[in-house]
């Protein structure tokens, strides 16, 4: 069975997560008292079809019934289930009754019964309950992106960064398997113990290295202090999270500008420019931008491009999510772009320079389609359509949907501070 987890992790407090992940179809280090909540026994990810088992729970009834790391359960009681409502199919039952799982294992469709249980209090100190390792348990923070493993970076602190793991590390196996995603290196560590020797191959640019830790999940890092996130948004690429007077950087893939510039899934962005993020302002002046950002390990400093300047901007002038978006390109029988993007006002704070006064921000780009093609990017925007300007009253979709397809349109792109003109063939979405 080949399977995939998705990319985008659609989280709103990462690190935390990270270092505990799900567990159990159950409320996972939530202080309760509650023995009654039904409870199966698994770490679990996302997979294409179901919910991955990345690791078994010892003594509950996963353990018992003899399911295995690297299982997708297909379904509960004949209803489809994935890691987004699998705890709630669960608890439509009550502890100590007996399900049906439908389960993949290595490309054989199973059913397995199982009984469950009501979810100790104890959970996550009683040596009973074992719960299986995982990257995050030594520290090290991974993520799959184009069937590679890299690594994002360590906890603070952690066995992982004491090892000697670098950001931007490939890792290709963890002792004896072959390793492409999270769920991958979970299940590859999920029957290790303390005291076990883990051995990590990896490239690290030209170069073949093999880390070897020795497993002590006793050297716990506190999880970072918990902020009030007011706004979300969230492409395959990054997910940020915007509250009074901060960033959270909550997901960056390897190829995006803010990770090729230094920062890192957990990283708090609190300045820019040498003042507070609620001060944001003339952030086109130059071709690059400082930020101030909070680690575990302290106060660190970044020079990003001022492409990404829209996006920084884009929750602190009004928290929103990227649904308040429009889509421009999947409509099957009217000429399209390809894009989704946030049309901007004319006194909008992206614009405190005299570089642009109207736009429209490109939020994301449709794989396949013109802008995509053209080269139009991310973060992009896109001033003007064949000279004239793309403004609130007549934005983007208007200046589109007067042409038809085959038409060639010149746009005025701002890009990393700079003007430049992209011509497009525009088309049907489907052609």
């Amino acid at each position: 069975m080949k399977y995939t987890i998705q990319k985008a992790i659609r989280l709103l407090v990462v690190m935390a997560l990270l270092l505990t992940s799900a567990v159990a179809f159950a409320q996972d280090e939530i202080e309760t008292t509650d023995t009654a909540v039904p409870f199966v026994g698994i770490r679990f990810m996302e997979a294409d079809n179901g919910v991955l088992i990345t690791g078994i729970i010892t003594n509950t009834p996963a353990s018992k019934v003899g399911l295995q790391a690297g299982d997708v359960i297909l379904g509960i009681e004949g209803q489809t289930v994935d890691a987004l409502n699998v705890q709630e199919v669960v608890w439509e039952y009550e502890s100590f009754e007996t399900i049906t799982l439908t389960i993949d294992r290595n490309g054989r469709e199973l059913s397995q019964n199982i009984t469950l249980m009501a979810r100790p209090d104890d959970l996550f100190n009683n040596p009973m309950y074992v719960l299986p390792m995982e990257p995050a348990s030594i520290g090290l923070v991974v993520a799959d992106f184009d069937d590679h493993l890299f690594v994002l970076g360590t906890i603070a602190d952690s066995q992982a960064e004491a090892a000697g793991f670098a950001s931007n590390d490939i890792i290709t196996r963890v002792d004896g398997d072959a390793v492409d995603t999270v769920g991958d290196a979970a299940i590859a560590m999920s029957d290790r113990a303390d005291g076990d020797t883990v051995e990590f191959y990896l490239t690290r640019g030209d170069e073949e290295k093999i880390i070897s830790v020795v497993v002590d999940r006793r050297r716990r890092h506190p999880k970072p202090r918990p902020r009030d996130i007011t706004g979300i948004y969230s492409t395959d690429a990054v997910t940020l999270g915007y509250g009074e007077g901060f960033i959270a950087v909550q997901t960056l893939t390897p190829d995006h500008e803010l990770f090729v510039a230094g920062l890192r899934d957990g990283d708090t962005i609190v300045g820019v420019n040498g003042d507070s993020i609620d001060a944001l302002n003339n952030l086109f002046a130059d071709n690059s931008i400082d930020l101030t950002v909070e680690r575990d390990s302290g106060i660190l400093y970044f020079n990003v491009p001022t492409s990404v300047a829209p996006l920084l901007m884009f929750g602190v002038d009004a928290p929103q999510t990227q649904e308040a978006g429009e889509w421009l390109g999947l409509h099957e029988k009217q000429v399209t772009l390809g894009v989704r993007y946030i049309q901007l006002e004319a006194d909008s704070p992206y614009f405190t320079s005299d570089a642009v006064s109207n736009g429209a921000f490109v939020a994301e780009v449709i794989a396949g389609l013109p802008a995509e093609q053209a080269g139009i990017l991310v973060g992009d925007i896109l001033m003007s359509v064949d000279g004239e300007p793309i403004t609130l009253d007549l934005d983007l979709r208007n200046r589109i949907y007067a042409h038809r397809a085959g038409d060639t349109v010149t746009f005025e792109v701002l890009r990393d501070g700079q003007i430049i003109e992209l011509d497009v063939t525009l088309r049907v979405a489907t052609s």
